[in-house]
């Protein structure tokens, strides 16, 4: 039985937007990334980090955090800084802005601290750690990023 051109042509439009479909369908967060543009010459003075955010999803924020490094057996920080000044929120809603989130526009300012509660980023390995903030229903994606102090530490 031949097909008419008009049922051949549905069919392609068909499989072309199935395939547009799943394209597009693919987790938003998974483009998130976060850049350090100093982490190997982290002030010991300042403490200053700056960052750049990429590809933020229009539906939730991230939490930016100095944490020790990850503790293998929970794959989470093993310890983070407390200060607030050592925290970002970042998000794109205006809801969340309203809230003190900062937009994930241009370049954006961390400041970290050399010692912590439970934390020593001269002698061991600190990071900077992206997680989906309170918005996202997942709650797998995280980024660690390293930085060091002006060079100093051997980490």
């Amino acid at each position: 039985k031949s097909q008419t051109n008009g049922e051949h042509m549905k069919k392609v439009v068909a499989l072309i937007s199935v395939v547009l479909l799943t394209l597009s369908a693919q987790p938003a967060q998974a483009a998130t990334k976060v850049t350090v543009l100093n982490p190997s010459k982290v002030s010991t003075k300042t403490g200053l980090v700056t960052l750049t955010v990429s590809g933020l999803p229009t539906t939730k924020g991230i939490y930016i955090s100095q944490c020790m490094g990850i503790d293998k057996a929970t794959n989470q920080p093993s310890a983070c800084n407390p200060a607030q000044s050592s925290k970002l929120w970042v998000s794109n809603l205006p809801a969340d802005q309203k809230m003190g989130a900062k937009p994930g526009k241009g370049k954006l300012t961390l400041k970290v601290d050399k010692y912590f509660k439970d934390g020593d980023c001269i002698h061991t390995k600190c990071i900077i750690y992206v997680s989906n903030d309170h918005n996202a229903t997942d709650k797998t994606f995280s980024q660690a990023i390293p930085f060091k102090f002006g060079g100093i530490n051997l980490f």
